[in-house]
């Protein structure tokens, strides 16, 4: 008994300016092979449960005209994949590749748009973007140190905690890279300022401060999260009668 094929039924349409030449061909055969109607040209218009359309990637022009249109995008990566697994082409309005399939993902410290941008980013490569704290999150995305999840994830979970250009990365090259590179340094969005400490002493306080993500602030100002100081209270910024208006301490 011949079986179905994994395309069968889907229309698909494949316009030349959408799409790579040099992936033309394959991407061509990979979806006559396996039982798609393939339609050489871009029709918006077709945008029915079983029409399909190929783009090479969310920054091609015709891409948001597409996606406002209801039209389900697929991008070359994501056909190939499909056709090597025999499985049909998903139901979703984007999906450019299936790097991030069975992926859990949790984003902490970003604004309501952001975090819009990652979810498209995340479900695009076949992931889930979760809002809750759960053991079984794969990694956690945070805009720096001070995203209200950060410490649970490095401590707590024990997983990466990257930055959302590693997203960006696992789409480019269509496969979960590497965090390392990616990895939220331990001052990102701190901005600190420093008093009562010799200038040689000050200098590489700036520099171990900016290699590892923070800001240097020369003055103590209200944008400051953090001050390092002697324990000394000699210090004229110690004495300002201001300082409990950035930081909620007795002195």
């Amino acid at each position: 008994m011949m079986k179905t094929k994994p395309f069968q039924g889907a229309s698909v349409f494949m316009s030349r300016n959408l799409v790579p030449p040099e992936l033309f061909d394959t991407l061509h055969d990979a979806l006559k092979l396996n039982g798609a109607d393939v339609f050489l040209c871009c029709d918006p218009s077709r945008n029915g449960p079983s029409d399909f359309h190929v783009i090479s990637s969310p920054d091609h022009e015709k891409f948001e005209d597409l996606r406002a249109k209801g039209c389900k995008l697929v991008g070359p990566q994501c056909v190939v994949s499909c056709a090597k697994e025999r499985r049909p082409l998903p139901q979703k309005g984007y999906t450019c590749c299936l790097a991030m399939e069975g992926v859990k993902v949790l984003a902490s410290g970003f604004e309501v748009d952001e975090k819009a941008e990652i979810e498209k980013l995340v479900t695009s490569m076949g992931g889930i973007l979760q809002s809750k704290t759960l053991a079984d999150v794969s990694f956690v995305i945070a805009k720096n140190v001070l995203a209200a999840k950060y410490k649970w994830a490095l401590n707590v979970l024990k997983k990466p905690v990257v930055t959302i250009n590693w997203l960006y990365q696992c789409r480019n090259e269509h496969r979960v890279v590497p965090q390392e590179s990616y990895r939220v340094l331990p001052f990102s969005g701190l901005t600190i300022s420093v008093t009562g400490i010799p200038a040689d002493a000050r200098k590489e306080i700036q520099k171990s401060l900016t290699q590892n993500g923070g800001k240097y602030s020369a003055e103590l100002t209200r944008k400051c999260t953090h001050l390092i100081a002697e324990i000394s209270f000699s210090s004229s910024r110690l004495r300002s009668s201001d300082l409990l208006a950035y930081f909620p301490f007795d002195i």
